[in-house]
């Protein structure tokens, strides 16, 4: 009987190469196929909120993405993985690590590039940096998230865009040794499919997906060893999986503040705005001493009441049910349909291959993340949540930074929000950096204690956007460099930093033709000594060097000129000496 059994399973596997293979994948399967809901999907938006957050793929003019900030404001992409991570790192007051799970069998797009040997690992910042004088800090808790498949070498990334009011989906392709890495802005319709808020989704408790369990741990250990895999300890605490949970739900709300902002006052709501931002403020202050029952609550219901959208605003669900993929029972056509994948290498090669993704074996529809999720409430006009939600904006540094503005006297922050001009409260997102500015500016705040002596107003911790490179659409080809261009040289060791990059003036190698790149390249003098090796090298200048000492594209480099001695020579001949005739 065991001979016969192991025949019948030899023949089926034979079967499975053409239609067979169709019908083992789709046959049974009640979740519905990610081509179709991309025609129709995206977060729901109001009449107000429509118009004041546009949907397309990139994002609105003047506004990037929390990533792009980041990246930009420290110079680039760097690589490898764990290099990217500390970045995010060194943005934290304490230096604290972000936190971070392994989901060996996930259920992201690139779900079938994931193992146990390499696991795709979930990434969360969980922090606020601390204001200084003349800055504001940036404020990630619950706005960045990262997703890296090393097999298929694409991060995903999910970033809220502070002056668009809404997150953005990102995908930086071809990141791996050696490669020439593409940031570009995924298709929105993709990405919300599973993210049908607009907004980050996990799990719910237990987490069993993740390293947070000893099961799955232990098959991560037996896979590739304890040792920790691009920074990630094998074993994680299940209070990891938890707080990405809880930070998740913190990302969510901000879709449905901004609707309570913008819809729920409607698009001449100016004293409705007012009044919910000084709420919020005050609920900041304390919490605890809050009454929702205070006159200026009744009177902001009272106007929330004349603009409210009829059908309410809902809480998107951002929550996935949990699965425990070790137990999971699945049909034997299921089965036999993943074990081909996995043999086959029949996964999905980056998030825009939804070909090869709906081949897989589908999960039952209460744990695919593409099944319509209900909301998690619904809000009325009687409810409160867009003032909590604004307050959620602001970090303790922020109050602060108020206080000590005016003058420590709470009340004169209250009252800074009188004094605003109606622009402020205009039908547009609301972003904290600009509200804070605006309470700082001269004569806003008033200091009582210097006979009302105006503070500085702050800046912004990041670059601002004009001082970026224009964003990247996915789809958009890659250059095309002629046989025998020195422009290879370049592609091979410079692009990776130098084409790309968010920072406009790091990103001198982004045009959009070979002879464009060239002639950017030969209009850059620095080129030359960050080329000149021979002279600058072991002196103070060394650092001035490209690429990188600790770069492998520096290693890359150095192994190139073991077998071409003329590399950096060729490479700077390009770019005009000073006296070049």
């Amino acid at each position: 009987m065991k001979r016969l059994a192991a025949v019948v399973v030899v023949l089926l596997l034979a079967l499975a190469g053409a239609g067979a293979w169709l019908w083992f994948s789709a046959e049974g399967s009640t979740a519905p196929d990610i081509s179709d809901l991309t025609k129709h999907s995206g977060s729901a938006l109001g009449p107000v909120s429509a118009k004041a957050i546009p949907q397309d793929d990139l994002p609105p003019a003047g506004t990037r993405s929390l990533f792009d900030h980041v990246l930009a404001q420290n110079d680039g992409l760097p690589f490898p993985f764990e290099k990217l991570v500390g970045v995010i790192q060194r943005q934290a007051p304490e230096g604290s690590q972000p936190l971070a799970v392994m989901i060996p069998l996930g259920r992201s797009l690139l779900k079938a590039s994931a193992d146990f040997h390499k696991p795709r690992v979930v990434f969360a910042a969980d922090y606020h940096a601390d204001n200084s004088d003349a800055n504001l800090g940036l404020a990630p808790r619950g706005q960045l998230f990262l997703g890296f498949t090393e097999a298929a070498n694409e991060i995903e990334v999910v970033s809220y865009n502070e002056l668009a009011g809404r997150f953005e989906f990102q995908l930086v392709q071809n990141y791996c040794e050696g490669c020439v890495p593409r940031i570009v802005y995924a298709r929105r319709a993709i990405c919300q499919t599973c993210h049908q808020g607009g907004s980050p989704i996990f799990s719910v408790r237990p987490w069993q997906e993740t390293n947070g369990q000893p099961e799955i741990a232990n098959r991560i250990v037996a896979a590739r060893g304890a040792d920790p895999y691009l920074a990630v300890q094998p074993a994680q605490p299940l209070s990891s999986p938890e707080r990405i949970d809880e930070l998740t739900d913190v990302g969510n709300f901000i879709n449905a503040t901004q609707r309570s902002w913008l819809d729920g006052c409607g698009a001449e709501g100016v004293e409705c705005r007012r009044l919910m931002l000084r709420l919020a403020l005050r609920f900041l202050d304390d919490p605890a001493a809050f009454d929702p029952g205070q006159p200026d609550a009744t009177r902001l219901r009272e106007l929330q009441a004349q603009a409210w959208p009829a059908g309410g605003i809902p809480v998107p669900n951002n929550d996935l049910n949990n699965r425990d993929p070790l137990n999971e029972k699945l049909a034997w056509r299921d089965r036999i349909g993943q074990m081909f994948s996995k043999k086959t290498g029949a996964a999905a090669k980056n998030n825009e291959d939804l070909d090869a993704f709906e081949k897989l074996p589908k999960l039952p529809a209460n744990l695919d993340p593409l099944t319509s999720r209900t909301p998690k409430q619904v809000l009325s006009a009687q409810d409160l949540d867009g003032v909590f939600g604004l307050a959620q904006f602001f970090t303790a540094s922020d109050r602060r930074t108020l206080l000590a503005a005016g003058g420590f006297v709470w009340t004169a922050t209250l009252d800074a929000v009188d004094r605003l001009p109606a622009e402020v409260f205009a039908a547009q997102p609301f972003s904290r950096v600009k509200t804070l500015q605006a309470l700082m500016a001269p004569g806003v705040i008033l200091d009582v204690r210097k006979d009302a002596k105006a503070r500085v107003q702050p800046g912004y911790c990041c670059l601002a956007t004009t001082e970026m490179s224009p964003p990247v659409a996915i789809g958009v080809p890659p250059l095309q460099i002629s046989d025998g261009s020195v422009l290879h040289h370049f592609e091979q060791h410079c692009f990776a930093c130098h084409r790309g990059n968010p920072a406009k003036r790091l990103n001198f190698m982004g045009g959009a033709s070979e002879a464009e790149v060239l002639e950017s390249i030969k209009a850059t003098a620095a080129i030359r000594d960050a080329l000149d090796w021979d002279r600058y090298r072991n002196t103070d200048k060394a650092n001035k060097l490209m690429p990188p000492a600790d770069s492998v594209q520096r290693a890359a480099v150095e192994a190139e000129l073991a077998q071409n001695s003329k590399l950096l020579e060729q490479m700077r001949e390009v770019v005009p000496g000073m006296f070049d005739f």
